[in-house]
């Protein structure tokens, strides 16, 4: 019995780690960033926009995560049916969490939420955002694979790609073998000594697929993933910068992919970086490049955090309350699976 209460604290991850790293990979970039940037152009730029550009920008990417709610609630809908008011509310939330925590600790938070307000279980509910997640790894490398064919793509872009595109097809794979083949899979890792761990999840995935929903919801996050490639066209758009569909796609590939480590709320820094870097391969001259991400950043993050306050609001929580009852929910699925581990 000693032993099985003493592994679950081997090997554990200090919490100050990920928001120390976090911190710093903000730090680094946005000190990249801001190194010689032309502060006075930039007013020049925010002058001479054209605002109604900027204003379809902001509703098209607001729109994005009301079609990230649909989707949400679709893929659910054999599990508990929740309203696409419960969904919309929690993804809001999540939202306004990431941009105000680090670690996208919003992750957690709106499936908690959605747990509470709701039938679905939080287990399933973490379940459902991994499959959300899978789904877009895919679109993203669908998504760079067509864009390839009109433009040249950096060479250390095509290799964080291949690791990355070699990543979720290995774990769609995995996923889809689980439901095609469940009682193989269980058989396959009854040995194992998180095998009950395992039964857990193959049980949530399997009540999440049907076939149906699955491929309704994947088609949703081809819209989900278009949406955001309009809104960013239309910012470069505001500020005469006329880029193609295909050039704001790799953009959004670039942005998305070298955000992926938790990092500083919203993104901050990484995602100016990171957009600064796609741009500057787009042939844009550095000072351009710097001041459009910071434009992007500003009117396409400041409007959700807008939104993701009014959604806390509603809720009936404050974000300190709901990030505590999220982790204690997270805390407590973990040890029961762990004790159904030990069990075994």
């Amino acid at each position: 019995m000693d032993t099985v209460e003493a592994l679950p604290g081997r090997g554990k991850i200090p919490k100050w780690l990920v928001p120390v790293v976090g911190y710093g990979i903000a730090a680094i970039s946005l000190f990249w960033v801001f190194s010689q940037f032309p502060f006075a152009k930039l007013g020049e730029h925010l002058r001479t926009m054209d605002w109604t550009w900027i204003l379809v920008a902001v509703l098209v990417e607001v729109g994005v995560y009301f079609i990230d709610a649909w989707r949400w609630m679709v893929l659910l809908r054999p599990v508990g049916a929740p309203s696409f008011s419960c969904c919309l509310q929690a993804v809001f939330v999540g939202l306004f969490a990431n941009d105000i925590l680090p670690a996208r600790a919003g992750e957690v938070i709106r499936c908690f939420l959605l747990s509470y307000k709701t039938d679905v279980p939080i287990s399933i509910a973490l379940t459902s955002d991994f499959i959300q997640r899978i789904m877009d790894g895919i679109w993203i490398v669908l998504i760079y694979l067509v864009i390839t064919y009109q433009i040249s793509a950096h060479v250390a872009i095509n290799r964080v790609m291949w690791f990355f595109g070699g990543g979720v097809a290995v774990i769609a794979v995995i996923l889809l073998w689980m439901l095609f083949h469940r009682q193989h899979a269980h058989s396959f890792f009854q040995n194992s000594s998180w095998a009950v761990r395992f039964a857990h999840l193959l049980d949530e995935i399997h009540r999440l697929g049907h076939w149906r929903e699955l491929g309704l919801c994947m088609a949703i996050s081809g819209l989900y993933w278009a949406a955001q490639i309009f809104a960013i066209w239309a910012i470069a758009r505001a500020d005469a910068f006329y880029f193609g569909g295909a050039e704001m796609a790799f953009l959004l590939v670039v942005k998305t992919v070298g955000t992926l480590i938790p990092n500083a709320p919203a993104n901050v820094g990484a995602y100016q970086a990171t957009t600064v870097y796609a741009l500057e391969r787009l042939f844009t001259e550095p000072s351009d490049a710097k001041i459009l991400a910071q434009i992007m950043f500003g009117f396409l993050t400041l409007p959700l955090v807008a939104g993701g306050a009014i959604a806390i609001a509603f809720a009936g929580f404050n974000l300190s309350d709901l990030h505590r009852h999220a982790h204690e929910a997270h805390r407590t699925q973990k040890l029961k699976k762990n004790e159904d581990s030990s069990g075994v």
